[in-house]
């Protein structure tokens, strides 16, 4: 098992860089408690101001920049929110995935886009109508990878899986934070290799902007990439290598065939007030068809808002890898397939984010996201 039952997540060996998220902030992760309460300070950007605009409805949004969240960018840059009634003037921005929770939980947040197994680990640990539910997947493969430093030597691109991974150990390996989606693919992909996790050692480093000068510096000798986007722009801006992409055909299934993008929202939102789950669901349809209708718009917004305007030519291929293979496996409004949930939360059981029988399609996707 990859994960103790304590507070749901493990701190395990792995420590702390520039960015990481606390141990203190951590241990908060299932009670909360008066740190999360406080919250609101911790964001790098909040919306909503005062009150919603007349007549329209305040919902508070995380996003992060980068092809995850793209749609979310549209939506926002579009003007999309109040076409359907909502109140976005701007994204809240967390410091990780683990803290767009802990605000979820909170209630400081209504809604994200979020890795699929933290939203089943933090469903499993927090209480009733608090708790995050599903509400669909943008995202039905895995889109995880992990790059090299410039002076990491990488077996080469047709190397095969476990020789890839066999090539980390001893190293520096950074992740997003402590039990974040990186930290689990990188469990995952190390025990399929038939390594351990004490094989590397893990570091929590932050998300793609801390990860580049730690790269560049090196403190960490690779670091994994959460968004297909992130994996090319990393290596490219840390003069680096790609050493894996998860999605590659000689990954094994159980680590490439992965839905690790969910929607989320509390549960209290979902039960007391479906219309407005669904109108933001609507809102990211319209960003999904959008993007497919306006490709090279669609690339250059991506570029300036996830890639810093210098990576043209990754956003221009992620857009087209969106249109052409991405877009066609989404379900109608994002909606939920029983069998992509129970798939991965077996991927949850297994890591012991989650006890077998914690997750049920039931209680975690409500009846109007259902597939």
């Amino acid at each position: 098992m990859f994960e103790s039952r304590n507070s749901g997540l493990s701190i395990g060996s792995l420590r702390q860089l520039e960015g990481g998220v606390s141990r203190r902030s951590l241990l908060k992760y299932a009670g909360l408690g008066a740190a999360a309460l406080g919250s609101a300070s911790l964001l790098t950007a909040c919306g909503g101001g005062a009150g919603a605009a007349d007549g329209l409805t305040t919902f508070g949004i995380g996003a992060f920049p980068g092809d995850s969240f793209f749609l979310d960018t549209v939506n926002l840059a579009n003007k999309d929110y109040s076409r359907h009634g909502l109140d976005v003037p701007k994204h809240l921005t967390p410091q990780s995935g683990v803290q767009s929770f802990q605000l979820m939980v909170a209630g400081a947040l209504d809604g994200l886009g979020a890795d699929t197994m933290l939203l089943m680990a933090t469903h499993a640990n927090s209480s009733k109508g608090k708790r995050p539910v599903l509400i669909g997947f943008r995202t039905a493969e895995t889109s995880y990878g992990i790059v090299g430093g410039k002076d990491f030597q990488s077996p080469g691109s047709d190397a095969g899986f476990e020789e890839k991974m066999r090539s980390l150990k001893g190293k520096k390996v950074g992740v997003t934070s402590v039990g974040s989606g990186s930290d689990l693919q990188l469990k995952l992909a190390l025990e399929l290799a038939g390594m351990k996790y004490g094989d590397v050692t893990a570091l929590a480093v932050g998300t793609t902007a801390n990860a580049i000068p730690n790269l560049k510096q090196g403190r960490v000798d690779a670091y994994v990439t959460v968004q297909w986007t992130s994996t090319r722009y990393v290596a490219k801006e840390a003069g680096g290598s790609i050493i894996i992409d998860f999605a590659e055909p000689s990954v094994p299934e159980l680590l490439r065939n992965q839905a690790v993008l969910a929607i989320a929202v509390r549960e209290e939102t979902a039960q007391n007030q479906p219309e407005l789950v669904t109108n933001w669901l609507a809102c990211q349809d319209d960003a999904k068809n959008w993007i497919i209708d306006n490709k090279k718009a669609a690339a250059e917004l991506l570029n300036t808002t996830g890639l810093g305007g210098k990576a043209l030519d990754i956003a221009e291929a992620y857009i087209e890898h969106y249109a052409t293979t991405m877009a066609p496996n989404i379900q109608p409004m994002f909606k939920a397939k029983k069998e992509t949930v129970e798939h991965m939360a077996t991927l949850a059981e297994r890591f012991g984010s989650i006890n077998k029988g914690d997750i049920t399609y039931e209680t975690l996707v409500p009846e109007f996201a259902r597939a």
